[in-house]
């Protein structure tokens, strides 16, 4: 019968597991491994939160066209701010944004005449993502000191005159994240179809020209 021996000190090697150098450099290894993800996942949360913020806005103007469609009524997407305070001389979409049924077409949110649809409140947004103005950037009502959005009962983007000196109207929001120089433009065309454009992929000679 064939026996084996183990020689005396072999098991408490065996069972030792790992030394302190060992273990020194699995440490240092993640650490420099850490330090390479670390920006990688950084800019993918930024981008991340760009794309968010400007999917919710689009879903926001599709909702208030089909609402103005379904109840024959205008209906508008401000700031949340004009809706639900603090008062301020501009307003920033950054902070989030309130959808509501104009009913009598003045173009200002009241608590006695307006029917409120929905507020979505953005946290953690501004310093990250930003509004971006100027020359072929944020242009139309989403620009105005107090930004706005109207649809008529047909679904078109229209402007209130109290707030606007055209009655069709059409515009862009363009949203930039400076960290990783990414961009995403949230386009209305004049007949009221909202659309995301990215700039890096948009084929035409204008990247994210509007309707």
């Amino acid at each position: 019968m064939l026996e084996l021996r183990v020689r005396p000190g072999t098991a408490r090697r065996l069972g030792a597991g790992v030394t302190l150098i060992e273990l020194m450099v699995t440490v240092s290894l993640i650490a420099l491994l850490a330090t390479f993800a670390a920006p990688s996942y950084r800019s993918f949360v930024v981008n991340q939160q760009l794309s968010t913020a400007s999917a919710d806005f689009l879903t926001a103007l599709l909702q208030a066209r089909s609402e103005a469609v379904r109840l024959g009524k205008q209906v508008m997407v401000v700031p949340v701010q004009e809706v639900q305070g603090p008062s301020a001389s501009s307003y920033s979409w950054l902070d989030g944004w309130c959808i509501f049924v104009d009913a009598n077409a003045s173009g200002a949110y009241d608590s006695a005449t307006s029917t409120l649809i929905n507020c979505t409140k953005k946290q953690g947004l501004s310093g990250v993502v930003a509004v971006t103005t100027g020359s072929g950037k944020t242009s139309g009502p989403f620009a105005e000191s107090k930004p706005f959005f109207a649809y008529s009962p047909a679904g078109f983007a229209v402007a209130p005159a109290s707030r606007y000196s055209s009655g069709s109207i059409n515009g862009k929001l363009w949203l930039t994240a400076a960290e990783t120089a990414r961009d995403r433009a949230v386009i209305v065309s004049k007949s009221g179809r909202p659309r995301i454009c990215d700039p890096k992929t948009d084929p035409g000679s204008t990247p994210c020209n509007t309707d």
